[in-house]
């Protein structure tokens, strides 16, 4: 029985000396309040909204354009119908990809800024802890 008791002392003993040292920082919190955070917040949110703005816009005038091929359908003989098809779904298919590499670079770009105000959060909490 003694041998149990002094083994659980000597197992929690190191844990209580340890826990004094902790301290836990809410990095998502950091982000959000600093003013470095909110800037960065407020940077990406202004190009989030162009660049989605761009996008509705292009995607409008995509929709117009394949309601216009439609209507020609009759009008239209078919060779020269699936002429326009095609040329349509290539246009759509690079909107695409450029709307894929555009949201891409967007995030690579948001994950940069942030990668880099956690590295200033790092220095100063490590500044901090010694």
């Amino acid at each position: 029985m003694k041998k149990v008791l002094i083994s659980i002392i000597l197992v929690l003993l190191p844990f209580t000396s340890i826990s004094a040292e902790l301290a836990i920082v809410d990095i998502d919190y950091l982000i959000k309040v600093s003013k470095k955070g909110k800037n960065i917040q407020k940077d990406l949110k202004v190009k989030n909204d162009k660049v989605f703005e761009d996008f509705s816009l292009k995607e409008k005038k995509l929709k117009e354009r394949e309601d216009n091929i439609k209507s020609k359908k009759n009008v239209l003989s078919e060779s020269d119908y699936k002429k326009e098809v095609l040329k349509f779904t290539d246009e759509v298919k690079k909107y695409n990809i450029n709307k894929k590499k555009t949201i891409g670079a967007l995030n690579k770009e948001k994950n940069q800024k942030i990668a880099e105000l956690l590295k200033e959060i790092n220095s100063i909490l490590i500044e901090y802890s010694k």
